[in-house]
């Protein structure tokens, strides 16, 4: 199975910092936003080369992707 990254396509380490830096907030924060919880985020940031590295799911990724598009919309409306 080969995996190919679009050029839009962000590393899931990427998507969560990026989330939580829009948010700008704790990691707790990002668990609560996106219902995911703080120890699956954990292992999502962690280098792929690592023991406890874990890839997100799909449906995991889309919730991280839609949480942070909708922070970024809120604050591109009242700009």
């Amino acid at each position: 199975m080969t995996m190919t990254m679009t050029m839009t396509e962000r590393s899931q380490q990427d998507l969560l910092q990026d989330l939580k830096d829009a948010l700008g907030g704790t990691w707790d924060d990002v668990a609560i936003r996106t219902q995911i919880a703080v120890r699956a985020l954990k292992s999502y940031r962690l280098p792929s080369s690592s023991k406890g590295y874990r890839g997100m799911d799909k449906f995991v990724r889309k919730a991280v992707e839609d949480a942070l598009s909708e922070v970024s919309g809120k604050g591109r409306k009242s700009a």
